[in-house]
């Protein structure tokens, strides 16, 4: 019984319980990590999925509801540097470019419900007499009876535009998003998302 308790007491037996309690608290940090990766991929495999059925479905009767929403979450963007090590330099790109056209879809069809249900009056001001309302400290104004009107520049954000400028950017903007759902590099994603029976992390 001495034995017993001397050996519990011992440096060796301290030192196999810390290296066991380490060693768990590895291959629980790499099996939460793993586990984290996993989740991140089903997520971002389902934000593709319900994208492309936003713009399958514009594509057939051209036109979003003005609550519609691409992308309600943007995993890929908060979880991009998991998945360095296991995709290419050009499929990271595929699919961040997907994602930047998506997000951009969802900003247009923001700005339009905007539009449609607040009409803009940006650009639009009561002019003094015209003599006055045009100097060469404003330049891209142009008079219209009572009304100065302010010229679009190429820097003008994207709110300021005109209804149906904006609509025309949103249908070419739907019309030329590649779609990649089932291509290689989402298989890629769906193979790091599923756990093998064989994969003990």
């Amino acid at each position: 019984m001495e034995k017993i308790i001397l050996f519990f007491n011992s440096n060796f037996f301290i030192a196999i319980t810390t290296i066991f309690v380490g060693g768990f608290a590895i291959c629980l940090y790499i099996k939460q990590r793993k586990d984290k990766k996993r989740d991140a991929a089903k997520l971002i495999l389902q934000e593709i999925r319900y994208a492309e059925q936003k713009i399958r479905k514009y594509r057939e009767v051209k036109s979003y509801k003005l609550y519609d929403k691409l992308l309600p979450t943007n995993s890929w963007n908060d979880n991009i540097h998991q998945f360095i090590k296991e995709l290419k330099e050009t499929q990271i790109d595929l699919i961040s470019d997907f994602y930047a056209k998506a997000s951009y879809i969802d900003t247009l069809i923001a700005t339009i419900s905007r539009q449609k249900n607040n009409p803009p009056t940006i650009g639009l001001s009561p002019t003094l007499p015209l003599q006055q309302s045009i100097t060469p400290a404003t330049p891209g104004v142009q008079p219209t009876g009572d009304f100065q009107v302010v010229a679009p520049s190429q820097h003008m954000e994207i709110s300021l535009l005109p209804l149906p400028v904006s609509q025309k950017i949103l249908e070419d903007v739907s019309m030329n998003v590649e779609f990649i759902y089932n291509t290689p590099v989402v298989e890629k994603l769906r193979e790091i998302s599923e756990r093998k029976w064989y994969q003990l992390f």
